[in-house]
């Protein structure tokens, strides 16, 4: 008969529970037993000493010790009696059962007779004796004493003997009442781990089947249960059925999400790659006007962003240069950036200040911008022959002058506000002269508020550090090694916003 691993624990279960039952049965019935023969064993010898005793008197007081040799023989045949012996008033001993003759523990209780004794009173003590075992001795007096006195010894052999015999048959019947649990026990637990073993079974089925094709997979017999519930086994299988149905259908859904989540994350993908197409990306960009150099660099937190930069010119010696940030990221920020920056371009020309292009940019956005995004715009253009350059700001982070000297500071502010706000609002231009290396460093906020995983930022302080270590470094080297520096210090951290950088140095054809 194999045993099945449920079985198994509920017979080592049932063991323990019976071992324990039967020893605290055993012990309970042993001491119930043992005081109960015992005080019966007590009783005895009390009645067959004083029965001795009140017999003895005359006897004694005539000193005829074989009438009494005979009276106390008669009592060797009670059953639990191991000796009678009987004592004078001088504490001698006249008659006794003992064969071949009185030991020498029997003796000593001829000179211990007890105050008890003395009062009359029966006494009893627990004592061994070589040959004849634990016995309890019962005296009790003759004549107050006077005549002398007789000590009865009950055997307490006899008593364990007999416990012993109960116990044995009491585990006898607990033994056989264990072996007829053991056989319902294994009817009840076959009858539950069958079908249980069958579901078991059908859940292994289920990792590697297809739940795509509308097949049933329950066999007749989980059908069978699951349609007659009457205890927590027909639940369960009730359970399967339904988590069928729902398996079936979520994976199902699943299928649909993947198939919807791959064709969005391709999307993404053109989008990112027609973002990119319109963000110049070809450097060095103007390989023959040795007046500057110029480099820049865009990295989207997420597939798209919202971050751009642009430059173009519009005659032979006004270079256009942008830099902005939308409000928002993701595929919204891409599209409010490819307008703006569409926009931008649409109205620059030699004619266009800086600050004249944000203006008219910014009342455009402000058009049915329901969206409420706005977008962070720094312009400027740069004289090549002269040097000179004009900005205006809208609302970004000032970008850094970075002087040959190795000097690192921001441009002075023009305090526009940010584009797609609020129309109407006017923009201010400011202008600088850039002396032969020279150069300017334009950022979004992604840069310098760039978190480490202790949301420590990377902060504008940092930043000019890191520029002026970079003294004298092309354009390449400044943008890569500043992107560098923003990786290490993240270590690992996501990204939370987009990454972009513009740097460009005047040469003035050197």
């Amino acid at each position: 008969m194999r045993m099945s691993r449920l079985f198994k624990r509920v017979l080592l279960i049932m063991m323990i529970l019976f071992g324990i039952v039967a020893t605290a049965t055993s012990l309970l019935s042993g001491w119930n037993l043992y005081r109960s023969l015992t005080d019966e064993f007590k009783s005895k010898g009390t009645a067959i000493a004083r029965s001795i005793a009140d017999f003895s008197v005359e006897i004694l007081l005539n000193r005829d010790a074989s009438t009494i040799q005979a009276i106390i023989d008669q009592f060797l045949d009670i059953q639990g009696v191991s000796y009678v012996f009987v004592l004078d008033a001088q504490r001698r001993v006249i008659s006794h059962t003992f064969v071949p003759g009185i030991p020498e523990e029997a003796l000593r209780l001829r000179e211990d007779v007890s105050k008890s004794e003395i009062r009359q009173e029966i006494g009893i003590q627990d004592f061994h004796i070589n040959g004849l075992g634990d016995v309890i001795d019962i005296s009790s007096p003759i004549l107050a004493g006077v005549a002398g006195w007789v000590h009865v010894g009950m055997d307490k052999q006899l008593i364990r003997q007999h416990i012993l015999s109960i116990i044995i048959r009491q585990q006898g019947l607990i033994f056989v009442i264990f072996l007829i649990s053991i056989f319902l026990t294994y009817i009840l637990v076959k009858r539950i781990s069958k079908p249980l073993k069958t579901l078991s079974e059908h859940a292994k089925q289920l990792a590697s089947h297809d739940f795509t094709v509308e097949e049933d997979i329950l066999s007749d017999d989980i059908q069978s249960l699951a349609l007659s519930p009457r205890d927590e086994i027909g639940e369960l299988a009730g359970a399967f059925t339904y988590m069928k149905k729902k398996l079936r259908k979520s994976i199902k859904n699943l299928t649909e999400t993947t198939a919807a989540k791959e064709r969005i994350e391709s999307e993404l993908k053109i989008a990112r790659a027609i973002q990119m197409s319109m963000i110049p990306k070809i450097f060095p960009p103007f390989p023959d006007r040795p007046e500057f150099d110029l480099y820049a660099i865009i990295e989207p937190a997420k597939e798209v962003g919202g971050d751009f930069y642009d430059f173009f010119f519009i005659d032979d010696d006004l270079l256009y240069f942008v830099i902005g940030d939308v409000s928002d990221k993701g595929v919204p920020a891409s599209l409010f950036m490819a307008v703006t920056k569409t926009l931008i371009r649409s109205q620059t020309n030699s004619e266009t200040s800086p600050d004249e292009v944000l203006r008219r940019v910014n009342q455009v956005l402000c058009v049915d911008n329901d969206s409420n995004m706005f977008v962070t715009v720094f312009c400027g253009v740069l004289h090549t022959r002269t040097g000179e350059v004009w900005y205006s700001n809208g609302g970004h982070n000032p970008p850094y002058l970075l002087s040959a000297s190795g000097e690192v500071k921001a441009l002075e502010r023009t305090g526009g506000l940010v584009l797609g706000v609020m129309d109407d609002i006017p923009y201010q231009a400011k202008q600088l002269t850039l002396g032969a290396g020279d150069g300017l460093f334009l950022f979004t906020d992604g840069i310098t508020e760039a978190m480490d995983r202790h949301d420590h930022l990377f902060s504008d302080d940092r930043l000019q550090a890191v520029l002026r270590r970079l003294h004298g470094a092309s354009p390449v080297d400044i943008i890569h090694d500043v992107v560098s520096e923003v990786e290490r210090f993240a270590a690992g951290a996501p990204q939370s916003d987009d990454i972009t950088a513009l740097a460009l140095t005047y040469r003035n054809g050197a």
